[in-house]
């Protein structure tokens, strides 16, 4: 589970923030919101971020996503830019960037930071706690000549020598330790717990722009008990839907693909397939609607291209919520009433706090009207974007307003701009 993510100098991020999923001592809805991975440690099913446009919601949803995609994305070459953006309304500062993450794999915390910038990794560093006092994994610096990286290991961490000089020579200076490491025929347990930790229980996020539709259709085609989850998923949504199937479809291919064909990503086999038949197969989702007619149930076979966007929204979302659950793993939306009901949020937000054991989600909105309801909403699980004179975001949660009391509403102190994020219109 995430307890804090620190951000500075990224994207509109210029001083230190820090995002928290750690509860205070506030026990409402204590049963459905709080988990402890150790005694003492309180942490949140859910966090919600609201903001003016252009405030750095979005750029919170993708401080996690560049941590994600930083731990495995590997390069052709050491002087490869990375996609790191720092701060860009201040011509003075050239100090690198530096995101902290502190979660618990399990009942053990860890912190991994790094300090980065386009073209460097400054510093990389994973801890663990075995106690109360961390101990390091790994500590990774840039060479005094910025052309290599030097790893070490912590003392607890049994590597020999020859492994350490192997992961050093394949962490590139551009790349993470954990890219380094995977390139071996090595296992350390203590890095192998931490990649998995990011390969199964960390998502990448969910935007506005993303068909989720193929990646369900996948998932569920090869998954009978994510097939009934998904079922039950939109049933429980009031979306008339009693079944999926997956058709085959085949379609005359055109003579202009003939002709390239040989350049075409497939195997040979598809190949002489396609010359043979010179169709193309692929498949199809169609969705059985049960109607009542006259006392009599009648059902009606209709594909994806002719569901509404709402009801292929909250389909394709069907997937990524069984495997947070199945995977107590962190989902992140941006934007998460793209195309969706505000019922029909609240009931996604409802199921997963009711589903979770220790899944996590983060999303931004803009949909004021949640606010209304107290039956999901923690103060410490609100946070809020706002964006200062020099372009920067401020972050704060409900929580750091203390003259805001629980009987009071949620919807009418954020809508006249007492815990502000809210654009000025002039």
């Amino acid at each position: 589970m995430i307890q804090e993510l620190k951000i500075q100098n990224f994207l509109s991020f210029k001083d230190e923030v820090v995002f928290s999923f750690e509860a205070t001592s506030d026990t409402t809805l204590e049963d459905y919101y709080v988990y402890e991975p150790v005694k003492g440690v309180r942490l949140l099913k859910m966090a919600m971020v609201y903001g003016a446009n252009a405030s750095g919601k979005s750029n919170l949803i993708e401080a996690f996503d560049f941590i994600h995609r930083f731990i495995f994305a590997n390069v052709d070459n050491k002087e490869e830019e990375l996609d790191f953006r720092a701060f860009a309304f201040d011509k003075t500062t050239k100090e690198p960037g530096k995101l902290e993450l502190t979660f618990y794999v399990g009942t053990v915390k860890h912190v991994y930071s790094i300090t980065i910038d386009r073209k460097n990794v400054f510093n990389e560093t994973l801890l663990f706690y075995p106690g109360t006092q961390p101990a390091v994994i790994f500590e990774r610096t840039l060479s005094g000549t910025g052309k290599t990286a030097i790893l070490k290991f912590g003392n607890k961490i049994k590597v020999s020598k020859a492994a350490l000089d192997e992961i050093t020579v394949k962490t590139l200076k551009n790349i993470s330790v954990f890219v380094g490491y995977s390139s071996v025929n090595v296992e350390i347990p203590k890095i192998e717990a931490v990649y998995e930790w990011f390969q199964y229980q960390f998502m990448n996020s969910i935007n506005p722009y993303h068909s989720l539709t193929e990646y369900s259709d996948n998932h569920i085609q090869s998954n009978e008990e994510l097939k009934k989850f998904a079922l039950e998923f939109i049933q429980r949504a009031d979306l008339n839907i009693s079944d999926i199937y997956y058709e085959k479809e085949a379609k005359p291919v055109p003579e202009a693909v003939m002709e390239e064909l040989d350049n075409l990503r497939i195997t040979e086999s598809e190949k002489e397939r396609i010359r043979k038949e010179k169709v193309i197969e692929f498949d199809t989702t169609v969705f059985e609607h049960r109607i009542i007619k006259e006392d009599q149930e009648i059902y009606f076979k209709l594909p994806e291209n002719e569901q509404s966007r709402g009801t292929m929204r909250y389909y394709g979302l069907s997937a990524p919520f069984y495997n947070a659950i199945k995977n107590n793993a962190l989902m992140l939306i941006d934007e998460i009433g793209s195309g969706l009901h505000p019922l029909l949020i609240m009931h996604f937000l409802r199921e997963f706090l009711k589903r979770s054991d220790s899944a996590q989600i983060l999303f931004t909105t803009h949909n004021m009207s949640l606010l209304n309801e107290k039956d999901i909403l923690r103060r410490d699980a609100i946070w809020i974007t706002e964006k200062g004179e020099d372009g920067a975001t401020e972050l704060s949660s409900f929580a750091d307003f203390s003259d805001f009391r629980k009987e009071l509403s949620y919807y009418n102190y954020y809508k006249h701009g007492k815990f502000g994020g809210i654009p000025e219109l002039k």
